[in-house]
């Protein structure tokens, strides 16, 4: 494995080749967490107004639990899949530095963290 990210880092050692690899790295992971964002913002938004509505059905009989377990699991792959994105970015790509260090993962991992806590609250924290 560092075989290869050594070959391929090389050939990004001149700065066009570099700014075209960050460019792809940053395009890749702005559609990832757009994604992310998107499919949560949105399934938030309607538990929102359906909850408001009648609490415990959501639509096609969907209940707020359920909708919440499929989000934190849609939220946990998508975890997995921005990780793996930036790990194979950073490694093949950039030689294992310069992208998605160690700050990037814990911003990965709080967003991620945040974005299923907030599911718990929705559909399991008492409501008045």
């Amino acid at each position: 494995m560092k075989k290869t990210a050594k070959v391929t880092a090389a050939a990004l050692n001149r700065p066009a080749e570099r700014l075209e690899g960050l460019n792809a790295y940053s395009s890749g992971k702005m559609k990832r967490y757009y994604l992310l964002f998107a499919v949560n913002g949105g399934a938030f938004a309607i538990a929102k107004l359906l909850g408001e509505a009648e609490p415990n059905v959501a639509v096609g009989g969907l209940s707020l639990p359920a909708l919440a377990v499929g989000c934190i699991v849609f939220t946990a792959l998508m975890w997995r899949d921005i990780y793996a994105f930036g790990e194979l970015m950073r490694l093949q790509f950039f030689g294992g530095r310069d992208v998605f260090e160690e700050g990037g993962k814990l911003i990965l991992a709080c967003l991620c963290v945040l974005l299923m806590l907030g599911w718990l609250l929705a559909a399991f924290a008492p409501h008045e």
